[in-house]
């Protein structure tokens, strides 16, 4: 033990004097001595201790650093590991003081705001600091909201993330809200309380490890929301079918579907798929079912594409510095997505952005809008009125073998259940020379982003795929890749299915 305290000490004075292109590198050094496998090793409480106390001996550019990789002994540290914790929490004086000596935009302000967070009973002594200290409005209110104790009484749950005071809600949205918790029971709502504080912490770990590796401080600036558009009436569902009757198949049995009236109904099994909605619903669930979103989704709605969506590529695509835009997302889409040979479906539309692009692109008679929230496809409807919107599994797509020209899926597959089963349905409804186009996330490289990246998936209940396991996948579903484009730690793939 002495021996490995020693070599800590030592490339602890390393990390104190190398050149500035190598601090991060030796900060990643001193991790893998004191942390390993997501837990604290042996040793780990002397070399907190140590760090408590050199901290402000280092220079003031490498502070965060230090502060990021306590944040992380702390958050991962088992209930059995009392010393180390309270070690950590005995410097928490020193880094209350380096509040006071922030400049706007540094990365020791997203660092501290981390290590903090997570020792709720000093909120009497870190929350006055931090209000007067230059932080970030977002940070501060994450800090603020991890530092808070649940309130049975007034429960903030469901919109604490990525920041609280992105959350403005109208009247008509706290009626929503006071509905919606009602159904909730106190456990329930004590554990939504808890998985948002995780997701928050994931969120303000993995904004400081882009910081402190990249030297710069992303702004978390909302993208303006799309335009509203009225909505199409629900009587075109049928009208619409008649498009696509040709490739769309009945769940149960894989027999042909036709239309009966204002009903579409299966030739062979007689079941009668419901329009009412203004959508074709194959999903053999109640309205309501398969949602992924929290209860109050119509929260999430009117916010996923301005602030969510943006969230949500930051922390799991490595976009801290805006490298993709939307506009890079347009031009690629557009570039690559191919029909041949059968219309286009857009797997997991969501809410609609890129079903538009594609059907000014295609024309609405060439594409099927794809999704299995209910919430999801009800706004589908209002923004892609031209194309026929479906609702159902993506793990058994009521398509017909090689039937669909391309098949687009961006940034939905990690939130799908069997995503290798999805992909299998895929190569076998794509017609051959049909394009897949997708757009996902890989794991980081990077064991100290790779940590955040993966408790971010976790609370939000997503994956991310390696390269090699997604080529193969792809492989096996009978499609190869043609394009391959992996900023950060996106993955962005055009795959082309190939003959039998």
């Amino acid at each position: 033990m002495r021996a490995q305290a020693a070599a800590f000490s030592e490339r602890l004075e390393q990390f104190s004097q190398v050149n500035e292109d190598e601090v991060y590198q030796l900060s990643l050094d001193l991790l893998r001595m004191v942390w390993a496998g997501g837990r604290p090793r042996p040793g780990a409480s002397d070399a907190a201790q140590e760090i408590v106390q050199r901290v402000l001996a280092v220079p003031a550019g490498r502070r965060a650093h230090l502060a990021v990789l306590l944040g992380l002994l702390a958050e991962t540290a088992e209930d059995d590991a009392p010393e180390l914790r309270r070690r950590i929490r005995d410097g928490l004086p020193r880094f209350v003081e380096l509040l006071d000596t922030l400049k706007q935009d540094e990365p020791l302000g997203a660092a501290l705001v981390y290590l903090l967070a997570h020792f709720p009973e000093d909120a009497a002594r870190i929350l006055p600091a931090a209000r007067n200290a230059a932080l970030d409005p977002d940070d501060f209110a994450r800090l603020e909201r991890c530092l808070a104790s649940f309130d049975p009484s007034a429960p903030f749950i469901g919109r604490a993330w990525p920041s609280p005071i992105r959350w403005t809600l109208t009247d008509a949205e706290h009626d929503r809200e006071r509905r919606w918790l009602a159904t909730l029971s106190p456990e329930a709502a004590s554990s939504f309380w808890e998985k948002d504080t995780r997701t928050l912490l994931a969120y303000m770990g993995g904004k400081a490890a882009a910081a402190i590796a990249t030297g710069q401080v992303t702004s978390e600036a909302p993208h303006e929301p799309e335009p509203e558009t009225a909505p199409a009436p629900a009587a075109q569902a049928t009208s619409l079918f008649d498009k696509f009757a040709a490739v769309i198949r009945c769940p149960s049995c894989k027999s042909e579907l036709v239309r009966d009236g204002a009903s579409v109904v299966c030739a062979q099994c007689a079941v009668d798929y419901m329009t009412d909605h203004g959508y074709l619903d194959l999903s053999a669930e109640s309205f309501g079912a398969g949602d992924q979103i929290a209860g109050n989704s119509p929260l999430y709605l009117s916010r996923y594409e301005p602030l969510l969506r943006p969230a949500f590529l930051r922390i799991n695509g490595s976009n801290w510095n805006g490298a993709v835009s939307i506009t890079d997302e347009d031009r690629y889409l557009l570039e690559h997505a191919r029909p041949e040979g059968g219309p286009l479906l857009d797997l997991g539309a969501g809410t609609g952005r890129w079903t538009r692009l594609l059907t000014r692109r295609f024309g609405g008679e060439r594409v099927i809008a794809f999704d299995l929230a209910s919430a999801m496809v009800g706004r589908l409807r209002e923004v892609v009125p031209d194309a026929l919107t479906m609702r159902g599994p993506a793990r058994s797509l009521p398509f017909a073998d090689g039937s669909l020209g391309a098949v687009n899926c961006w940034n939905t597959i990690q939130s799908i259940d069997d995503p290798e089963v999805t992909i299998s349905e895929i190569g076998r409804c794509l017609h051959r020379g049909g394009t897949f186009t997708m757009l996902t996330y890989r794991p980081s490289a990077d064991p100290l982003y790779r940590y955040f990246q993966q408790r971010h998936e976790e609370c939000l209940g997503v994956t991310s795929f390696p390269q090699k396991e997604m080529s193969e996948a792809l492989s096996s579903a009978g499609m190869a890749i043609v394009d391959e484009y992996t900023p950060g730690t996106f993955l962005i793939v055009t795959a082309v299915r190939e003959g039998d």
